[in-house]
């Protein structure tokens, strides 16, 4: 999707063809109708055949069909194409009475938000997968995972607004550094999360489905990349990106001068820094370390026309970062050596 502003459900059209929708059942009686030119669509066995639907011999009609009209059953992506094409309705009437979406007939079901808006809350919830998260490579749910409120609450919130459903709330056990965690309770509200705990957020396929649709196949079990169709938006959902992944692989120390960028995934480190470039700010080049046998890679941000355009441009959504980028330019701009080289 090159140079997209905002994504219509007909957008999606050859990406959910195994996914099912729920229609307000009015409108899905009307389109039915309009589209078989039958009253009763369901008893219309020219309709039923031009959308590859079954007929039941002993009651001489689709019960498909009538599950539809009923509510009781839901309508699978690939049938309401074809309804569509044959209708004088279109995809943005299909859009205005859309009521969910569900990878299958018992997938977890979500309530889309459509136009989704190509913007720095999107670009948050990816940088977030790209951070913290993950997306399961064979099952395709998604995960957030964090023990900063702050984080875990802005995540929800902007999954709410764009697919418009709550997470399921999973909290760790404590654990010692690189112990394997295990799952202690599921939880009803972030606010109810006992302090210190990390907590895990998950998302049914059917979220996975879309963002790929909109961004490409960013994330794969540990596989993460910026994708080719990212590089194309806007420098709000960039910046929603860089802000997220710092929050989560980002430090900040005011006692160093240190604004650094973390991650071992070395491309991917690569992908963030040249965004970072691209909206103005200069990082310097990726350095690593080795810690328990393994490289870590990083970079920084120095110089106090970079913490104050990091802090304009970027910022942080953890408090805690935030106070200290903030203590951090102050100590700069107060130093002997900032005053004297600035001096008039």
């Amino acid at each position: 999707m090159k140079n997209v502003k905002e994504v219509y459900l007909s957008d999606l059209i050859k990406d959910l063809k195994h996914s099912h929708v729920k229609l307000n059942l009015t409108f899905l009686t009307k389109l039915l109708i309009n589209s078989s030119n039958n009253d009763r669509p369901w008893r219309d066995k020219k309709f039923a055949k031009a959308i590859s639907c079954p007929i039941n011999k002993d009651k001489k009609c689709s019960t498909t069909i009538y599950g539809w009209i009923t509510g009781y059953r839901t309508v699978p992506f690939s049938k309401l194409i074809n309804i569509v094409e044959i209708s004088d309705y279109s995809w943005k009437d299909i859009e205005d009475n859309l009521i969910s979406i569900k990878a299958g007939i018992r997938n977890g079901e979500i309530y889309p938000n459509f136009p989704i808006k190509i913007n720095k809350e999107l670009g948050s919830i990816i940088g977030h997968i790209l951070g913290d998260g993950s997306i399961d490579k064979r099952f395709h749910s998604l995960f957030y995972s964090n023990s900063n409120n702050e984080l875990l609450k802005e995540f929800r919130n902007n999954m709410i607004d764009i697919f418009g459903i709550e997470p399921r709330i999973w909290v760790q056990e404590k654990t010692k550094f690189n112990e394997k965690t295990r799952w202690l309770k599921r939880m009803n509200n972030l606010n109810h999360i006992p302090k210190g705990h990390n907590v895990g957020l998950f998302y049914p396929k059917i979220c996975t489905d879309i963002l790929y649709a909109i961004n490409g196949i960013f994330a794969a079990g540990h596989f993460k990349k910026i994708t080719p169709e990212m590089l194309d938006f806007n420098l709000g959902f960039k910046k929603g990106l860089i802000k997220a992944f710092f929050d989560d692989e980002g430090s900040v120390r005011s006692d160093n001068h240190t604004l650094r960028f973390h991650q071992n995934d070395r491309d991917l480190l690569e992908q963030i820094r040249r965004l970072i470039i691209e909206v103005g700010i200069k990082p310097h080049k990726i350095r690593f370390y080795i810690k328990d046998c393994k490289q870590r890679c990083y970079f920084n941000i120095n110089g106090f026309r970079e913490y104050v355009l990091f802090s304009q441009i970027i910022g942080c959504s953890s408090t805690n970062k935030k106070k200290e980028l903030n203590k951090l330019i102050s100590k700069v701009r107060n130093s002997k050596n900032f005053k004297n080289k600035y001096a008039l």
